[in-house]
């Protein structure tokens, strides 16, 4: 009897909502694994007497916490953060804010704890790659002390990892002018997601743990410490995966919800922009432009947001005067005619 299409069909599209669920979370996902694969390696040493090996995964435990808590925020969150980076650049520019319900983030000056907190969205990954790279010194100390080669590899592989997610500048290719030779290809596809080179050597990391883990299984089976570095390695294998889909500063995350808060962060910039005299208004576009492209979760060039903003001020300014030297600016650019929506 052959199978209805709608079967296999609602199989794929299910196939299809998970993963695109876990690439739109992968930093948060690779953060909860590590701190399940963290928690086993602590209990690991402890059991074993080996105590810079749990202290590891104690530090390393501070590291995952990152990307758990602070990866792949969502499109209101993303709204709030840059509204409020966005409001102290226009205060420290002297620019006059209208207090209203909709620049309420805008005029939030935040205390030491919101800060904090927006310094680590803005900086997940490089967090758990800063203090992977610190617990590492442990275990390879730990290795050196206790004579476990393997051990020693992992540590090594692990500070490569971490120094390399923290060096590596993550950089869109070039469409108009992409690499001709191998090498820089291959280097181009790396720059794109650094996080692939950390994700690399930590899965790299996950063969010498799991080889140290068959050791003690088989030197000592009636210590079963073994089990729990074996879930060690199998977490950190998942966890691996998902950090190298993942995108160096702001953790990847949903395309259409970044654009949702790039569009509403626009409609409450060209109601600032419009609260400003006339004559100042084209400047505050550009500078505006200019420092939201400059944010590492946003995507858009600086034009592309020149353009947004141009676009939201023609139907947010209520001056026919005013509204008619916007309409020529973007007639003059794109050759079409705007009709007001007044």
């Amino acid at each position: 009897m052959a199978i209805p299409p709608t079967i296999g069909d609602d199989d794929d599209k299910t196939g299809d909502s998970v993963f695109d669920s876990l690439k739109d979370s992968s930093l948060k996902a690779a953060g909860y694994a590590y701190l399940v694969g963290d928690a086993a390696l602590f209990a690991s040493g402890m059991m074993a007497g080996r105590y810079k090996e749990a202290a590891t995964g104690l530090i390393w435990g501070l590291g995952g916490l990152a990307p758990a808590r602070y990866g792949n925020p969502s499109a209101e969150k993303q709204l709030q953060l840059l509204s409020t980076r966005l409001g102290q650049y226009l205060r420290k520019e002297g620019v006059e804010i209208p207090r209203t319900p909709d620049t309420k983030w805008l005029t939030q000056e935040g205390g030491i704890i919101d800060h904090v907190e927006s310094f680590l969205y803005k900086y997940p990954s490089q967090m758990l790659n800063a203090i992977y790279a610190g617990g590492a010194a442990q275990l390879l100390r730990s290795g050196i002390q206790h004579g476990k080669h393997w051990d020693t590899a992992s540590g090594a592989l692990v500070a490569a990892g971490g120094l390399a997610g923290l060096l590596v500048p993550e950089r869109k290719p070039d469409p108009d002018h992409p690499p001709e030779s191998m090498i820089g290809k291959a280097w181009a596809w790396l720059q794109e997601k650094p996080l692939r080179i950390s994700g690399t050597l930590y899965a790299l990391n996950n063969v010498t743990l799991t080889l140290s883990a068959i050791k003690e299984m088989r030197t000592n089976p009636a210590q079963k410490s073994y089990l729990f570095k074996f879930l060690t390695a199998g977490s950190y294998i998942f966890a691996n995966a998902m950090l190298a889909m993942s995108s160096k500063g702001h953790g990847g995350g949903n395309e259409d919800h970044k654009m949702e808060a790039m569009e509403k962060l626009a409609d409450v910039s060209a109601r600032v922009i419009a609260a400003q005299a006339p004559e100042v208004q084209e400047a505050l576009v550009q500078h505006i432009s200019g420092f939201l492209s400059s944010q590492p979760e946003v995507h858009l060039r600086a034009e592309q947001i020149t353009d947004m903003l141009h676009q939201k001020l023609t139907q947010s300014i209520p001056s026919p005067a005013v509204m008619a030297g916007w309409q020529q600016r973007l007639q003059n650019k794109n050759g079409i005619q705007l009709t007001p929506s007044f």
